[in-house]
């Protein structure tokens, strides 16, 4: 079966955020905020697994 070049515009599509995750989660820190309040102080903290899984949403 020959892919059609849509097929690759997608898959690319889908690669891309997950080798940046790759190769950007070994250098964030333990803890990522993901939430801030108002006041520009973070309410709630992940580990750095947790953000590589936030980056495979688009999966």
């Amino acid at each position: 079966m020959k892919f059609k070049k849509s097929y690759l515009i997608d898959l690319s599509i889908l690669l891309v955020p997950l080798i940046i995750m790759i190769i950007v989660t070994p250098y964030l820190p333990e803890k990522v905020p993901i939430q801030w309040n108002l006041s520009g102080g973070v309410n709630r903290t992940v580990d750095r697994g947790y953000a590589f899984l936030l980056g495979l949403i688009p999966f």
